[in-house]
C-alpha cells in the first residue's frame, strides 16, 4: 500500500448502506469509490486497484459470487463480503470462493471498519507472524 490511505471499493446496490459505509469509512480516513452492481465494480477493480472490496452478494447485472471469482483470477486483494444470507452454506462458499471475511446485513459500521482494519493489516503482513527477538 502506497503512502495514501488505503481506497476501498464498496459493491453495494442499496444506496442507504453504500452511503452509511462511505460515511463511515470516509471519517476514519479511508478513500472509497462506490459499485451499484457487478459489472461497475469489475471496471473499478480493474481501473482503480482498490486497497480492499467490500462486495455484496445480491447485485444486479453480475452477483457477488461472479464477482469475486474474477477478482480472484486477477488478484490477491483482499475481499470482505456482505449479505444479507446468514445462512452457514452461503458463509462456506463466500470463504472458499476466496472471500477473507463475511458479514451479514445488519451489521454495524464500527464493526466494519474494525475488519476492514484487521483484514488489512493481515494482507499488508503477507500473513506471516511478527518476528520474535
Amino acid at each position: 500500500m502506497n503512502a495514501e490511505m488505503p481506497l476501498i471499493l464498496i459493491v453495494e446496490d442499496e444506496r442507504e448502506i453504500a452511503e452509511i459505509l462511505e460515511a463511515f469509512l470516509r471519517q476514519r480516513g479511508f478513500r472509497t469509490e462506490w459499485a451499484r452492481d457487478g459489472e461497475e465494480a469489475l471496471r473499478l477493480f480493474r481501473a482503480g486497484s482498490p486497497d480492499l472490496v467490500l462486495l455484496d452478494l445480491l447485485l444486479p447485472r453480475l452477483d457477488g459470487m461472479e464477482v469475486i471469482k474474477a477478482i480472484r483470477r486477477e488478484s490477491r486483494t483482499p475481499v470482505i463480503m456482505l449479505s444479507a444470507r446468514s445462512e452457514e452454506l452461503d458463509k462456506v462458499l463466500g470463504l472458499e470462493l476466496g472471500a477473507d471475511d463475511y458479514i451479514t446485513k445488519p451489521f454495524r459500521p464500527l464493526e466494519v471498519v474494525a475488519r476492514i482494519n484487521a483484514v488489512l493489516r493481515r494482507s499488508q503482513s503477507g500473513g506471516a507472524a511478527p518476528d520474535r527477538p
